[in-house]
């Protein structure tokens, strides 16, 4: 089973972009790579399905691999059963010819995590906690 737990929107300008969503009633919880100091992300509180803003330099560093994650590109998370499951579902879709942009990789945000591209091109990350 797959569940739809996060949707990133990549933007070229973090506080404008939250500000926004602000405006339309989203509130957000600021994350950072490493400690304090300015957000590098803005995570969504209480939207039903998460949605996170990321500047393109924060989603430079949690996907660091070619094509690089530009402004205006989505990229939807999907929580799999395990780390396991992860590898496994990358391995398959690999096979059958899907680009895998990241491989399976265990992050500092505690979750085993890859990101593919669908046929159309949209980056689809595969994640699960780690144990």
């Amino acid at each position: 089973m797959v569940a739809v737990v996060q949707v990133n929107l990549i933007v070229s300008d973090l506080e404008r972009s939250r500000e926004f969503y602000q405006r339309l009633g989203v509130e957000f919880l600021p994350r950072h790579r490493d400690g304090d100091g300015p957000a590098e992300a803005w995570v969504s509180v209480d939207t039903g399905i998460t949605f996170v803003l990321h500047s393109t330099r924060f989603a430079a560093w949690w996907d660091e691999n070619a094509p690089q994650p530009v402004p205006g590109g989505p990229q939807m998370d999907l929580e799999v059963a395990s780390p396991r499951e992860v590898d496994r579902i990358v391995d398959e879709v690999r096979a059958a010819g899907a680009t895998v942009v990241k491989p399976p990789a265990d992050m500092p945000f505690r979750m085993r995590f890859a990101i593919v591209l669908d046929p159309d091109g949209y980056r689809i990350g595969l994640k699960a906690p780690l144990t």
